[in-house]
């Protein structure tokens, strides 16, 4: 998210709300500015500054005295503007009037930081936006994992199982070995596609994909070791934003690198795949990743533990009740070690899951895909807390502002 907010505040509960926001990863792109005051001292600043995208108004005041002095800003708030009103009538009539007026919500002071941020989240999401299809990001603790094969084999099941189009995209731009798991041979990769971006439309972009069948697509690596791969962060988010509008369910392999492109992704995704083998050293990795991005995602959307190559060396291994005591979340699959499956899979170029594999292997990738939460279309499925509202006053609005701003 990216948008310019300013607050005008009262008291110290919205303040500390307003602070939450400024801290959430979600808005760690955007420039969030708090002033003291209340909607009395807004007009004053306003008239000195472009409008922003969204403007938080407290206001200590009643009814039409409050309408007033609403009024006030108006002149200085363009019709795109955003504006969410903090107050302390509890009115169905103002609120309907506030609606009226192009107020986007009524918040009934005092709020929560997950009030705000909710609502915040709500009101500055685009329409197009709200339907992007599930981002889910596959990522190994340590190099070796299997996160490439797992990512390839989930992707693939995810287009059989949902019958719509999945797009694999191989973000391993030096090493990625999704285009040899499935027999193809790309002539350019996403890096190719990343520096012709202001120029990518869907006509474009269909040159760079390549299908593996009705329900799988694949934009791969060309292993090219002779380039930097640092997407900046906006211009990574377009292209993957551009592809969830198009397909059913974007799948990322990611490199086993930790940059900043690579961290924005990880909290971006809809849901991300943590791939680890049973061992001490990836149980280390593997509690810490997870420890960051539980911290960080600050979000209901799914972060999985799924261990895989389980059986390699069982004698030296740990079990799913280690890495559940250690990382605090039980594995949401085991997947077996099957060499020669997997073998016979990458030499005919194709998922093991769908020809070879065990039916073990094929139980466990049923509860990963039961993991990531995604309802029988592709879409993922949240789990949100429920909403104080007798108190929050969360009962949607309508977009932008009565008057053009004057200049």
């Amino acid at each position: 998210m990216r948008i310019t907010a300013e607050a005008f505040v009262l008291s110290d509960e919205t303040r500390e709300a307003v602070a939450a926001l400024q801290d959430d990863v979600r808005m760690r792109r955007s420039e969030v500015s708090i002033h003291p005051g209340g909607l009395e001292e807004a007009a004053g600043i306003l008239a000195r500054m472009d409008s922003p995208l969204l403007l938080i108004l407290e206001s200590d005041k009643k009814g039409e005295a409050l309408l007033t002095e609403l009024d006030t800003v108006a002149d200085y708030v363009a019709p795109e503007t955003r504006v969410v009103v903090i107050g302390q009538d509890n009115d169905i009539g103002l609120y309907r009037q506030l609606v009226g007026m192009g107020v986007a919500d009524y918040l009934l002071a005092p709020i929560t930081p997950d009030d705000l941020i909710d609502t915040v989240i709500r009101v500055t999401t685009d329409e197009s936006e709200m339907h992007l299809a599930p981002l889910v990001a596959v990522m190994g603790v340590r190099g070796g994992v299997g996160s490439s094969s797992l990512a390839c084999n989930l992707a693939y099941k995810l287009g059989r199982d949902t019958g719509g189009e999945v797009v694999l995209v191989d973000l391993d731009i030096s090493a990625g070995t999704a285009a040899v798991n499935l027999n193809l041979s790309p002539r350019l990769s996403a890096a190719d596609v990343l520096a012709q971006s202001e120029q990518m439309d869907s006509m474009a972009l269909d040159r760079f994909l390549q299908r593996y069948d009705d329900h799988l697509m694949l934009l791969g690596s060309t292993a090219q070791l002779d380039i930097s791969f640092r997407p900046p962060s906006d211009v990574l988010e377009r292209l993957l934003n551009q592809l969830r509008r198009e397909f059913d369910t974007v799948v990322l392999d990611l490199p086993r690198q930790w940059s900043i492109w690579v961290r924005d992704v990880l909290l971006d995704a809809s849901t991300v795949v943590v791939v680890a083998y049973p061992d001490l050293s990836n149980l280390r990795d593997a509690q810490k990743m997870l420890a960051f991005l539980r911290e960080k995602r600050r979000m209901s959307l799914p972060t999985v533990l799924a261990l895989n190559k389980v059986g390699m060396a069982a004698k030296a291994e740990l079990s799913a009740k280690d890495f559940e005591e250690v990382v605090g979340r039980a594995p949401a699959a085991a997947l077996p070690f099957e060499p020669a499956a997997f073998g016979q899979a990458l030499n005919n170029g194709e998922p093991v899951i769908k020809k070879g594999a065990s039916k073990a292997f094929q139980r466990s990738m049923d509860q990963l895909v039961a993991g990531l939460h995604l309802d029988d279309a592709g879409g993922v499925v949240t789990k949100k807390a429920p909403r104080r509202a007798a108190k929050s006053g969360l009962l949607g609005g309508l977009l932008g502002k009565k008057k053009k701003i004057a200049r």
